[in-house]
C-alpha cells in the first residue's frame, strides 16, 4: 500500500471530488485512460497524483506495476482565501477562492 499527497490545490473539493468518484476501485492503467479522455480541469492533476502514487508502490515497496488498483482518493478541504471585489455604492463583496488536498492510496490487487 503506498500514496501520494497533493497540497493547497487551487481548485475547490467539489470539483475534484465529481472527477475522482470515476476512478475509485480501478486499476491504476484503466484509472489514468479515463483521465485522459476527461475534459474537466481536474483530470491532469488527479492522473498526475495517482501515477506518483504507482510510482512510490513500484520503487519502495517493489509492488507489481500492472496489478496496482486506486484503493481511496480522498479529497479534504484546504485553506480558504478571501478576497473582496468591489461592488456598488461603496460596497464590498467577499469572494472565497476554495483549496483541497488530495490523497491516493494505490495497492497491489491480491
Amino acid at each position: 500500500m503506498a500514496r501520494a499527497i497533493l497540497r493547497d490545490l487551487r481548485m475547490t473539493p467539489l470539483k475534484v471530488r465529481r472527477v475522482a468518484n470515476l476512478v475509485k476501485g480501478k486499476p491504476v492503467s484503466v484509472a489514468t485512460d479515463i483521465l485522459s479522455l476527461d475534459t474537466h480541469s481536474a483530470s491532469p492533476i488527479l492522473a498526475k497524483v495517482i501515477k506518483s502514487a504507482a510510482a512510490n508502490a513500484v520503487n519502495n515497496e517493489g509492488a507489481d506495476e500492472d496489478k496496482l488498483v486506486v484503493k481511496t482518493v480522498m479529497i479534504d478541504k484546504g485553506k480558504t482565501l478571501k478576497r473582496y471585489l468591489p461592488r456598488s455604492r461603496g460596497r464590498a463583496d467577499q469572494l472565497k477562492k476554495r483549496m483541497s488536498h488530495i490523497t491516493v492510496v494505490v495497492e497491489e490487487a491480491i
